[in-house]
């Protein structure tokens, strides 16, 4: 329970997040449309935030009473039977990870009922539209009545599903790469565009050089933390050396950022779309993936290791706190923008016919145009004039929502079980899976970043324009 105050700081944080954006997103629809989001825009948008709010509440749930709520549920004669580990398992983690995965697990079948009920419905002209934006009261039964069932279930099931969880999230982490990658191109197009692309000395081409060198320098300045933060044994000060290893992958990550920098000014020549903008974002996304991934093993770890001497001198929770809310951010952007992507068909999936109207602006579809103006000229001589129902596209894809949603709460509960690894109480996410599973996802957004500035010179039969 000690975990409480932060994780319930990061709730309101990400809750205050939530609200923000949505009335972000109105000021944006004011400014460039001169009038507010379409009804069916904000009703999605909405729709969203309530989905991301009971993952919250089960993220909450699982955080706060993993290190102390199986114990307390197994003294109960009704869950003790199944709340227990197996015998041949003498892990003191068991219980908790077991407990974590429960929870996730149901939130999972949520959406993943969800996914399947709305696969090819992402219009109001479709009914089943309203399973994802309406029907809450049936949906909340439907909620309640998952997290309750999976307490019926023994342990020994959620244990084995823990390791298809791992393999899910996985999957998550290399479709955020490609979502990354795509995104990152349509922005530095969208700028560029708004200057025109001769015109180099224009306000934008200037912004693009002011975010480049803003993402250069945090990269730089996350490398300076690795070499001073992780390069000295912590755990056994008298041992020399021994950190070798997280060593190389701060240098590793440096070299290959900064050749990736290089090769696309010379890569602009084929593929217009790359340049310094998107290599200083793919440079600082590496260079965060890398140091999270040092800060998940205690050897060779001056901020929070296992020594006195750690930078850090505040309650673990704290950090614990940050690592979720972390996770919590990327799954839910995540999921945003794969069911973006997947409208769009950035992912190689062709959309249904009704999802392939209004397709003028690459970056983010157009709102359709909204009755609500005409609805109100007709009836402006009526004084209480009826409202049109809602017609026309979401915008996003509702069934790649939910599948993006129930493995991004899967990729959350590895977060909690530190990878299917033990863990120590009030410790999120440190372990040497989690490290090894963080360096090889940033060696695979080099590789695949390099992929997509030379795959127009190899594949010369194929059209890349975005």
């Amino acid at each position: 329970m000690a975990c409480l105050i932060p994780l319930a700081s990061c709730v309101a944080c990400q809750a205050c997040t939530c609200v923000g954006g949505q009335i972000c997103s109105c000021l944006c629809g004011l400014l460039s449309k001169g009038g507010p989001p379409s009804r069916e825009k904000l009703a999605g948008r909405w729709s969203r935030v309530a989905y991301l709010a009971l993952a919250i509440v089960t993220i909450l749930t699982a955080g706060v009473f993993r290190d102390t709520g199986p114990q307390t549920l197994a003294g109960s004669d009704i869950f003790s039977k199944n709340m227990r580990c197996p015998d041949d398992n003498d892990s003191p983690t068991c219980m908790g990870r077991a407990f974590v995965l429960r929870v996730c697990f149901a939130t999972a079948v949520f959406h993943l009922c969800l996914g399947l009920l709305t696969i090819g419905a992402s219009d109001f002209s479709n009914p089943r539209v309203q399973l994802h934006t309406a029907l809450w009261p049936m949906k909340m039964g439907m909620w309640l009545v998952l997290h309750l069932i999976v307490f019926f279930i023994p342990s020994s099931f959620f244990l084995g599903f823990g390791w298809v969880a791992l393999v899910a999230s996985i999957f998550f982490l290399l479709v955020q790469i490609v979502i990354f990658i795509e995104w990152i191109y349509e922005w530095n197009e969208a700028w560029i565009m708004l200057d025109g692309a001769d015109n180099i000395g224009g306000p934008w081409h200037m912004i693009i050089l002011a975010v480049s060198v803003a993402c250069f320098g945090l990269s730089i300045g996350m490398t300076v933390v690795m070499f001073l933060w992780f390069g000295k044994n912590t755990a056994d000060p008298a041992e020399e050396g021994g950190c070798e290893v997280y060593t190389f992958f701060t240098s590793f990550n440096l070299i290959l950022f900064l050749f990736l920098t290089v090769f696309s000014f010379r890569a602009t020549e084929w593929m217009p779309a790359t340049g310094i903008m998107p290599s200083s974002l793919v440079a600082a996304f590496m260079s965060f993936k890398v140091l999270t991934a040092l800060y998940a093993q205690t050897k060779c770890n001056a901020l929070s290791g296992a020594d006195d001497e750690s930078i850090y001198k505040g309650p673990p929770e704290g950090l614990t706190a940050i690592s979720v809310i972390i996770a919590i951010v990327l799954a839910a952007y995540n999921s945003v923008m794969i069911s973006k992507a997947w409208e769009d068909g950035d992912l190689g999936l062709e959309a249904g016919p009704t999802q392939q109207k209004d397709r003028t602006v690459p970056l983010v579809p157009m709102d359709i145009l909204d009755g609500q103006q005409n609805s109100q000229e007709e009836g402006a001589g009526a004084s209480e004039p009826e409202q049109e129902p809602l017609k026309g596209p979401l915008g996003y894809n509702v069934a790649a929502f939910h599948f993006a949603f129930c493995l991004g709460i899967l990729y959350v509960a590895m977060q909690l079980t530190n990878w299917n690894e033990d863990y120590k109480p009030g410790e999120v996410d440190k372990s040497r899976a989690s490290m090894w599973i963080k360096v090889c996802d940033s060696w695979v957004l080099a590789v695949a970043y390099f992929w997509s500035m030379i795959a127009p010179k190899v594949l010369t039969g194929r059209n890349f324009d975005l």
